[in-house]
């Protein structure tokens, strides 16, 4: 076997046998092998555009075939295609690339326009700016309900265990402070009672000996065991004057109020603390109001209010906030406000609904009364956020939120034509006040493609 020598492969022509043709450029083939056409795999994001691309493809032939009004709107559809797959386009804006439609592609909360859907929107900016601002007519309205004021509740019970023997007072009756209300036939007291008479003649025996320090002292012990069962300062001084003893433990009303509710019937056996009646002075009622979360910011300790019965509306009650609730109710997106009114004529009863109107016409003024304002129609509702539209480039909006002074009007012009602004914007801020929607729908266009 002769050595052959080694050669350096060499691209040679190949012809196929079925198209009879020569490959346009030279292959290296191993012997034996079939020449194939390799393939590629697209990634889905690939594939992803390569539709849009041929989606905007049929709507750009579908403007050349009808033309007119409808074939630009097929043009500006295909345009934002062309945006959404991040295709370059002729027109640049200050964020890079842009489409040939209404936006460019913003940053979170920011959105940028084209000249075409600049005209197209007609927005109007104005400045936010300083002046006087004017309490609106009646005030923020909140509902509310009537309450009693848990500083004037009470719970009315003996102070030793017995027999409850009689009760002298039935829910609805109004009491007297130290009016007596319950007997309680107690053990516990009459000894406390003979203690006292004991220790007291005990005293008188031994006045002028050597023991008359420990006598005293044990009266005096006998006395705080009788107040401690519910003995009070005037039958002790009853007691050390000669008197008998009670046969029945006196139960008196703390303050003056109304019997409210009775958890005791007489013949009960009753424990020391045992609840016989719940005693309330509804002199000064509470008025729970419940102010929505975009008012907290006005609302304050001594603020004014004015109270509407729903079912005496003729009835007009004033108050001031008393106390303020630090928790915010997670389903209704309030806080509780408690309204203390005056209520010598008893015409107010818990329970009752109410319309409690805040005068919160202050929030957000400086020392000379003037506070930031901007067009109501600037200001967007999304749920319980406020947020408007600030300017800042040519073209370029921001989002930006605020909290908002309720029931105020300001300058001259109709109620609810300019708003007062607590924060989120700054004196000489240029807010959209025309054309504001349009900038939240593209906002939201974008997002939904930044998302895909």
């Amino acid at each position: 076997m002769t050595d052959r020598p080694i050669t350096t492969p060499t691209a040679v022509s190949v012809v196929l046998p079925d198209r009879g043709a020569e490959l346009p450029t030279p292959v290296l083939l191993a012997y034996g092998e079939t020449p194939r056409r390799p393939r590629r795999r697209l990634s889905p994001a690939q594939r992803a555009r390569a539709v849009l691309r041929w989606a905007a493809s049929l709507v750009l032939a579908y403007t050349a075939a009808c033309g007119g009004e409808e074939g630009a709107a097929a043009e500006k559809s295909a345009s934002r295609a062309e945006a959404a797959e991040g295709a370059p386009s002729p027109e640049k804006g200050e964020n890079g690339a842009a489409g040939e439609g209404g936006k460019e592609r913003p940053g979170a909360g920011r959105v940028t326009l084209t000249e075409a859907a600049f005209a197209t929107a007609k927005i109007v900016v104005e400045q936010a700016r300083l002046e006087t601002v004017l309490d609106a007519p009646g005030g923020l309205d909140v509902p509310g309900q009537v309450q009693f004021d848990p500083a004037r509740v009470a719970l009315v019970s003996p102070r030793a265990a017995g027999r409850l023997e009689r009760l002298l007072a039935v829910p609805g009756d109004r009491v007297n402070a130290g009016q007596t209300v319950a007997l309680v036939l107690s053990p516990a007291y009459t000894a406390a009672q003979n203690d006292l008479l004991q220790a007291k003649r005990r005293v008188d025996l031994l006045a002028s000996s050597p023991d008359a320090d420990g006598a005293r002292a044990l009266l005096d012990a006998a006395r705080r065991r009788l107040t401690l069962t519910g003995g009070s300062a005037a039958e002790i001084r009853r007691l050390e004057g000669g008197g008998q003893p009670s046969e029945f433990l006196a139960v008196s009303s703390p303050f003056a109020g109304s019997i409210v509710e009775a958890s005791a019937l007489a013949g009960q056996a009753v424990e020391a603390g045992t609840p016989l009646f719940r005693i309330a002075d509804a002199s000064v009622v509470n008025v729970a109001a419940n102010v929505p979360e975009r008012a907290l910011g006005a609302l304050r300790i001594g603020l004014g209010a004015t109270i509407h019965l729903a079912s005496a509306p003729q009835d007009v009650f004033s108050g001031r906030v008393a106390r303020i609730s630090e928790q915010l109710d997670p389903q209704t997106r309030t806080a509780e406000a408690l309204v203390q009114v005056s209520n010598g004529a008893r015409r107010l009863k818990p329970g009752m609904s109410a319309t409690v109107t805040l005068r919160v016409g202050g929030a957000g003024r400086d020392a000379a009364g003037q506070a930031l304002t901007v067009p109501s129609s600037a200001v967007i509702t999304d749920g319980a956020a406020r947020y408007v539209f600030v300017e800042v480039g040519p073209r370029s909006y921001e989002r930006r939120p605020v909290e908002l002074a309720p029931g105020t009007i300001a300058g001259a012009g109709p109620a609810g034509g300019r708003v007062a602004v607590i924060s989120g914007l700054a004196a000489g801020d240029r807010v959209v006040s025309r054309g504001a929607f349009t900038l939240k729908s593209e906002l939201a266009k974008a997002s939904l493609v930044d998302e895909d």
